[in-house]
């Protein structure tokens, strides 16, 4: 009777429903602080990892971010402004060394070996003093002369033809060395010619077997200023004859040509009288010995050559155009 009245009662209350509410409660209230906890290790988790790997990987750089970057871009990390290796120059010291090499013995023999002579260069001197003659040279020109073996009594022949004035031991040193006579040079000093050449141009006439008549047939027709030692011997050695040169002097053609000009004129049989004639039309400035032997060839005639120039078109015309215009029309 009192249970039924207490539940009667007390009839709002049901305490096996209040402690399933409690307990879903607890549960609603657990659940988020478990699900937070275990996301907050999981972030502390993945940084611990993530430092250690950095960590790891600068320490595998040597803690350089540049040589990072140039390992993971490669060429790549010159565009995002980082040097790679190529562009840097490191500052390299040489090191001092003490070299000890054993040079050949002939590093010690001078440039010109001395004369295999039993005259020493001091006695050498002495001659030369006795004969007269050591104050004719510096001490530069005595060494020349001794080292090149030169006798006292060569240099004494061009002092009793009045020749030494005209040469310096180099010169002496190189005459006596191409064995050139004195014989050679006494002719070119008796014939008044040794003011035209020097040491250098004698020995170009005598080595290329110039006789003393070829050349002094060249003074003789009034041309010896205008060729030196070395032209007057290609001339020579190009079998010109006298009388072609000579016949350079008048009207001034020399003026105009040069020994290998004349030379070439000469092979391609081009007649005086051809040159002579582009000289008088005031045509010979528009041609070179070249040209002028390819006009002869294809037997373009002067009275053709004056017609282009009267009509003003021989000065844009080359010596071939000339040939051209003469197969063409010329005839």
């Amino acid at each position: 009777m009192s249970r039924q009245k207490q539940k009667s009662g007390h009839q709002d209350f049901d305490f096996d429903q209040y402690l399933e509410d409690k307990a879903e409660e607890t549960a609603s209230v657990n659940d988020p602080i478990e699900e937070t906890k275990s996301e907050g290790n999981f972030a502390k988790n993945f940084l611990l990892i993530l430092v250690i790997l950095v960590t790891s990987v600068f320490w595998y750089y040597d803690w350089s971010p540049r040589q990072m970057a140039i390992a993971w871009m490669g060429n790549d990390a010159a565009y995002f402004g980082i040097e790679t290796d190529a562009n840097v120059q490191a500052d390299v010291v040489m090191p001092d060394f003490d070299f000890n090499f054993n040079f050949n013995d002939n590093a010690s023999i001078p440039e010109t070996p001395l004369p295999p002579t039993n005259l020493s260069f001091t006695d050498y001197l002495a001659e030369l003093n006795d004969a007269g003659l050591l104050d004719n040279f510096g001490s530069s020109s005595q060494e020349e002369l001794y080292r090149a073996q030169v006798p006292v009594e060569y240099i004494q022949s061009f002092a009793q033809s009045g020749a030494l004035n005209n040469f310096g031991g180099s010169s002496i040193a190189s005459m006596y060395s191409n064995n050139v006579p004195v014989q050679y040079v006494n002719d070119l000093q008796a014939a008044g010619l040794m003011d035209n050449f020097g040491g250098s141009s004698i020995v170009s006439l005598y080595t290329n077997n110039v006789p003393f008549e070829y050349i002094k047939g060249i003074a003789d027709a009034g041309m010896m200023d205008n060729f030196g030692g070395t032209s007057i011997s290609r001339l020579y050695n190009n079998q010109v004859p006298l009388e072609y040169i000579a016949a350079f002097k008048p009207n001034g053609l020399i003026d105009n040509f040069g020994s290998t000009s004349i030379s070439r004129l000469y092979e391609n049989q081009v007649p005086i009288s051809y040159i002579s004639e582009l000289n008088e039309k005031g045509l010979l400035d528009n041609f070179g010995s070249t040209s002028i032997s390819n006009l002869y060839s294809n037997q373009v005639p002067i009275s053709f050559i004056e017609q282009l120039n009267d009509r003003g078109i021989l000065d844009n015309m080359s010596s071939s155009s000339v040939i051209n215009a003469y197969k063409i029309d010329g005839n």
